[in-house]
């Protein structure tokens, strides 16, 4: 799912549960500064060259998980000093105040077919991050993603391991915070054909 572009479309009830759980995880729960519109949780990486998958209950009308998406090639190689290209590699560069500008060992890929994965939230239903995770695994292989980064904690890296994916690995040092440990993982996505797909 893309952000609409129009004011009223038939997703908009999905991505606004998503925005409003990142706002419970992120906002409430964190208490991370971020730019809050309304009841939801909305940052300067929420835009038209975003996807999102979200794992929604049409149900209750509520955003079980999610997550959103970003090539790393957004900006370029040398993208100007103001320009905003994607999370980790804006942290890299120093852009984002209370992210360590260390966090990768070497600079951050820019690259077609890698991914960024950011604001990975969970309510805490059973499967439901895992789920978004299956499904991130074959939007990529259906986009040629060949591999994806992401900030979190290391329960997430396990997450991914058992989600499929392959060659999970640190791209840098473990950090830390008053919300716990975090570091920049890196893994691969299985292809269709391979033994790992």
């Amino acid at each position: 799912m893309r952000l609409p572009k129009s004011l009223r479309s038939p997703d908009q009830d999905v991505l606004d549960a998503f925005m409003s759980l990142r706002k419970s995880v992120f906002a409430d729960g964190k208490n991370w500064r971020v730019w809050l519109s309304c009841r939801s949780d909305l940052d300067q990486y929420d835009h038209l060259d975003a996807y999102y998958i979200i794992a929604f209950d049409p149900a209750t009308g509520e955003a079980l998980a999610g997550a959103r998406l970003l090539r790393t090639d957004r900006g370029g190689r040398h993208p100007g000093r103001s320009e905003m290209t994607y999370m980790v590699r804006d942290a890299v560069r120093g852009m984002l105040p209370g992210l360590p500008a260390d966090l990768c060992d070497e600079e951050p890929p820019c690259d077609p077919a890698v991914w960024e994965l950011t604001r990975f939230a969970s309510n805490g239903a059973a499967g439901a991050g895992q789920l978004v995770l299956q499904r991130l695994r074959t939007f990529l292989q259906e986009l040629g993603g060949e591999r994806f980064v992401f900030l979190s904690p290391p329960v997430v890296a396990r997450l991914a391991k058992s989600s499929g994916f392959a060659n999970v690995v640190p791209l840098g040092p473990l950090r830390g915070d008053q919300n716990g440990k975090y570091r920049v993982y890196s893994a691969d996505v299985p292809q269709p054909g391979s033994s790992e797909a």
